[in-house]
């Protein structure tokens, strides 16, 4: 296979880091042409200036107060009051300002976790709420919950305006209820629903640009746990932020491999690839689960085996970050899969006998090779009859080496591209799908995108729209019978003002082809970046992100990957964002 050339790095899109679809218009709107494959501005959006700075200065973009989201809220509110079947009704708009539905939704959640106090596992009043009035108690409350819900240890102006609310509550409702009044107030607290990043002084240890301030130890401990977690922070991170522990790098590292080593980790990096591989569906196609799919084609589909396909792909993340090398190419690579009776059927290999049980087996290595070519990815990204190159190589353009796509043309056609029968020249021919697209494509204003989006979903043509491997197409029923060998050659396309095209045959090719990729490894960088840190990276990021990205020859792993963005620049600072 032909190997492209790297290319020197001077900006953020040199890192193929660009706006994710759906957020163009932000900063990093600007996407670099894929020069050799022919894409042009009327495919990508317009070129962005800046380069980052080489002042030697930490430096970091600004970012606006973020709240929290309805899962972080609901997983917070699970840990704070040890109620782990609690479920909150919230509203999904996490822009900065909240609106009136979710300031009233936000109130009726802090009722009805109230209302569950029976389920309560975890401690929350010092003492005996029924009894006499106790001061020491109402005192005690204050501070200790108050660390764990506000993040931080509370100082003594938040003290007494809690006590002060408890004081006016308590002239009409008893001790308990008094208490109660100050718990819902302080479960809708800004200081817990918003994310309030001020930051401290530098101590002079580092050079510091203008309006950078390092993160105090106590925001950090939010950031961290939240990327890591997805949930407020456990007392052994408070108490790293009280004492100092957080306000260097090495701190911080030495959490976030402890958090990193507890399930809830776990848990939320299978979310974080359930949500890159965009199983849960997006405005453009839907889930995993509601994918449609023909019955008379597919018989063998079913609410099971779509099931099973997910826990698939969120166990063999999880094998490979926790229990294995950790690598990129590991994932992109590995014929390891996780099956149960059904998707085994699929893959044609012998496992468990039922649905029930699962297990691990190795899957043919010519035809299977990491996430890419696994039943979940290729259902998601097939239609309801037939494969789709198109889907799949947008999906991989886009979300792999974060090259985003324009809106289609108005006038692309949208017919769909299902192969068989057709009329040329007069004369009734037979197309595979590869070639039907590519009639539909190879002319007018869809040539540029479709240079660089075919070529990339052609190599996974030997997978059908459920994921079955196949050697050849085959259609037209009775009446007029057709077999096509499938051509499932394509290229990964130039990257860069410098890059070659790189060839390859299948979708085990391109996988490989994928997973020694730079821009590929930096466009999961930049993922995990806007998962950590909730907005798209621009050219401040610059840094960060290059230092995070493990080199193929590093040995680095995913692992390393988290921990490094976790103690970056762009992490441990803030910058007020310009009104």
């Amino acid at each position: 296979m032909k190997r492209t050339r790297p290319n020197g790095v001077k900006s953020i899109e040199d890192l193929d880091l660009l706006a994710a679809p759906g957020r163009r218009g932000t900063a990093l709107a600007g996407a670099v042409v894929l020069a050799a494959s022919g894409l042009t501005s009327g495919c990508l959006g317009g070129d962005r200036d800046g380069s980052p700075s080489d002042s030697g200065l930490v430096d970091v973009a600004p970012a606006r107060m973020r709240r929290m989201t309805p899962e972080q809220f609901t997983r917070s509110m699970r840990d704070l009051f040890g109620d782990p079947a609690l479920d909150l009704d919230l509203d999904p708009d996490t822009g900065e300002v909240a609106s009136l539905l979710a300031v009233d939704k936000l109130n009726a959640a802090a009722e009805a976790i109230v209302a569950r106090r029976p389920s309560w596992g975890t401690p929350v009043f010092p003492c005996d709420t029924s009894g006499a009035e106790d001061t020491a108690c109402v005192d005690s409350f204050v501070r200790t919950f108050g660390r764990r819900a506000f993040r931080h240890t509370l100082d003594e102006a938040e003290v007494a305006m809690l006590k002060d609310q408890y004081t006016r509550a308590r002239k009409e409702q008893s001790f308990e209820d008094a208490l109660l009044v100050v718990l819902k107030t302080m479960i809708q607290s800004p200081s817990v629903y918003y994310f309030v990043e001020l930051g401290r002084e530098g101590d002079g240890s580092e050079a510091l640009a203008s309006g950078v301030r390092p993160l105090t130890g106590w925001e950090r401990a939010a950031r961290l746990s939240y990327f890591l977690w997805n949930t407020t922070p456990d007392d052994a991170l408070l108490d790293a932020a009280e004492s100092g522990a957080l306000d260097t790098a090495e701190g911080v590292r030495e959490q976030a491999e402890r958090l990193l080593a507890d399930d809830r980790a776990r848990a939320t990096a299978k979310r974080f690839f359930a949500d890159w591989l965009e199983l849960d569906g997006t405005n453009k196609h839907a889930s995993l689960e509601n994918a449609p799919k023909s019955a008379e084609i597919y018989p063998e589909d079913s609410p099971a085996l779509r099931a099973a396909m997910r826990t698939e792909i969120e166990a063999l993340a999880e094998r490979v970050i926790f229990e294995g090398d950790g690598r990129f190419e590991t994932l992109l690579t590995t014929t390891d899969a996780y099956v149960n009776g059904p998707l085994a059927a699929l893959y044609g290999v012998e496992g468990p006998p039922d649905d029930s049980t699962f297990a691990w087996v190795s899957l043919p290595g010519d035809q299977r090779a990491g996430i890419f070519t696994r039943a979940a990815f290729l259902s998601v990204f097939g239609s309801v009859e037939v494969k789709s190159p198109i889907r799949r190589g947008a999906y991989l353009l886009e979300q792999v080496l974060c090259r985003p796509l324009g809106p289609p043309p108005p006038n692309a056609s949208d017919v769909p591209v299902k192969g068989g029968a057709a009329l040329e020249n007069g004369a009734l021919v037979h197309r595979t799908i590869r070639q039907d697209v590519e009639a539909k494509t190879s002319s007018g204003t869809c040539v540029s995108c479709h240079k660089a989006i075919n070529p990339i979903g052609f190599a996974f043509d030997h997978y059908d729209a459920l994921g079955r491997w196949q050697a050849q197409e085959t259609g037209g029923g009775a009446e007029s019978p057709y077999t096509l060998d499938i051509d499932a050659r394509g290229s990964l396309p130039a990257l860069g003002p410098d890059g070659v095209a790189l060839e390859v045959d299948g979708g085990v090719e391109m996988s490989a082809a994928l997973a020694a990729s730079a821009a590929a490894r930096a466009c999961l960088t930049r993922h995990f970046f806007q998962t950590a840190l909730r907005r798209v990276p621009i050219d401040q990021d610059l840094a960060s992100i290059e230092a995070a990205t493990p080199a193929p020859e590093s040995g680095g792993s995913l692992r390393d990957l988290i921990v490094a963005l976790a103690t970056s620049n762009a992490f441990l600072h803030l910058r007020q964002a310009e009104e």
